[in-house]
């Protein structure tokens, strides 16, 4: 069980991630939910949102991180800075991945009917 909800996780999160499939990923999920009727499909919807969102939104702070580091010019201030923002985008992706993975963990363990991220 919990074997298949890693190989879940990693599959989404290793999958090759280009810019249309991204941007494709996340409209259609962004339809999904303003779509769903009930409470399964709304959750359902956010999860298969969380993940993209969160690789895009890292993708963007990793970005912004280097421009830092670059731009610095040895100001140990602005580097120290590049190194928290480098370090709150692992941690907030990680937390993005937890709780889809917590998410599905909590769904196998209770056989919650409906939701199928």
């Amino acid at each position: 069980m919990i074997q298949s909800i890693l190989e879940k996780i990693f599959h989404a999160i290793s999958s090759p991630v280009y810019a249309d499939a991204l941007s494709n990923a996340i409209s259609g999920n962004v339809t999904e939910v303003t779509n769903a009727q009930d409470l399964p499909s709304l959750v359902n919807a956010l999860v298969k949102l969380a993940i993209p969102l969160g690789v895009l939104s890292a993708i963007i702070l990793f970005a912004f991180a280097g421009y830092n580091m670059i731009t610095s010019q040895g100001d140990p201030e602005k580097l120290n800075e590049a190194r928290e923002v480098v370090t709150n985008a692992v941690i907030g992706f990680a937390l993005i991945a937890l709780s889809v993975a917590i998410l599905l963990l909590i769904r196998n363990t209770l056989n919650i009917p409906g939701l199928n991220p």
